[in-house]
């Protein structure tokens, strides 16, 4: 019994540091630690039953909690800034978030802080996206000698924005922009 326990314990002593080493490298969720832990306590031990093997990996989870190596308010936050930054809308930051098991209220939360209250942080971020990705204004033909159907060109800009979760009336407003300094007013109004 006591090399069981003894064995138990060089387990729990092993996977806690498997979590310090990864958590020092990456900023998760609690489901994603989850989901990791049992992926490497599996590699490690597969002797154990399935109850022994979650009653450690909750009880490192709680301890990383306590610690504030997980913080899923954190995570949320500093992923929805990244996804803004980057050009996407509310949708799309729902929907990563959603990926990584973060809660509603919690991901609705995010945004509220990373948007400080901007009603126009949907427009700034395909604007952003459009000028990251060199579409609608920011448009520039590479070969010269060919023509390219502007109706074809607009339908696929407006494929790009919605895939990337933007609403309709926000994908009008930000292709009708004719003027290059309007898109850049908008972008340094973020700054």
């Amino acid at each position: 019994m006591n090399s069981l326990m003894n064995s138990h314990e060089k387990i729990i002593k092993r996977m806690r540091n498997s979590a310090i080493s990864y958590l020092a490298r990456y900023e998760v969720s609690e489901f994603q630690f989850r989901n990791t832990m049992i992926r490497k306590l599996s590699n490690f031990e597969n002797e154990l039953d399935e109850k022994l093997k979650f009653e450690i990996i909750d009880k490192i989870k709680k301890e990383m909690i306590v610690a504030r190596y997980i913080d899923d308010k954190r995570f949320a936050e500093s992923k929805s800034r990244s996804i803004r930054r980057q050009g996407g809308s509310e949708r799309l930051i729902f929907a990563k978030l959603k990926e990584k098991g973060i809660s509603d209220n919690i991901i609705k939360f995010a945004i509220d802080i990373v948007d400080e209250g901007n009603e126009n942080a949907e427009i700034i971020a395909a604007v952003n996206f459009i000028k990251k990705k060199k579409i609608g204004i920011f448009y520039k033909l590479k070969h010269v000698d060919k023509e390219i159907d502007p109706y074809i060109l607009k339908d696929k800009w407006y494929g790009t924005l919605s895939r990337r979760g933007f609403s309709l009336s926000i994908i009008k407003k930000v292709l009708d922009i004719t003027d290059i300094e309007n898109a850049d007013f908008i972008l340094e109004d973020n700054i």
